[in-house]
């Protein structure tokens, strides 16, 4: 049995889709000036 390779996992996360999350957060002295909440939703479509 082979290692899967970088195309096989893309092509499994895009058929079976995935949700990417993340949180950016700027702070200067400890204070909060920015924070970024990030959400993506990956999935193929068929036609």
């Amino acid at each position: 049995m082979s290692e899967p390779t970088l195309a096989d996992l893309l092509d499994r996360i895009v058929h079976c889709g995935a949700v990417i999350r993340g949180d950016v957060i700027i702070s200067l002295a400890g204070i909060d000036l920015i924070r970024l909440d990030v959400r993506a939703l990956l999935v193929g479509i068929d036609e």
